[in-house]
């Protein structure tokens, strides 16, 4: 059975996972106009050479189609976490995972949180983040 209680920690280490994956994948395709690749170093052409707003247009994307299909990002998966509906359906499906991923990118009501630790975002899209194995975060 899921455990509901999710720290901020292993939520930090998820969203951190997703974001440096997508600074990777907009680094090799969408890169930022006038970033000259000559003069950067391996860690500048891997990381901050991509557009930001192609950035979170990669983060929003693979955000939206894994949590409406899966339910579960690549940094969800790699820390345990799941989102689910909140009547406990592991289907969240394409309208609650469109809510959770314009709020979350908003930043605010994800970092807001209620009582239980859950962020606004989860409560408005009706979903929650539960934890599917323990570990040290």
């Amino acid at each position: 059975m899921p455990d509901a209680a999710v720290g901020f920690g292993r939520r930090l280490a998820g969203v951190a996972i997703d974001w440096l994956l997508c600074l990777i994948i907009a680094s090799a395709f969408l890169r930022a106009p006038g970033f000259d690749p000559s003069t950067a170093g391996l860690l500048e052409r891997s990381l901050w050479a991509g557009n930001d707003l192609g950035t979170v247009a990669v983060w929003a994307v693979q955000h939206l189609v894994l949590v409406a299909t899966l339910g579960t990002t690549i940094g969800h998966r790699i820390v345990g976490l799941r989102v689910v509906r909140a009547d406990g359906s592991t289907v969240v499906g394409l309208v609650p995972a469109a809510i959770r991923t314009v709020l979350a990118a908003l930043i605010l009501p994800a970092i807001l949180t209620d009582r239980e630790g859950a962020g606004y975002h989860d409560a408005l899209a009706r979903t929650r983040l539960i934890r599917v194995r323990r570990g040290a975060l």
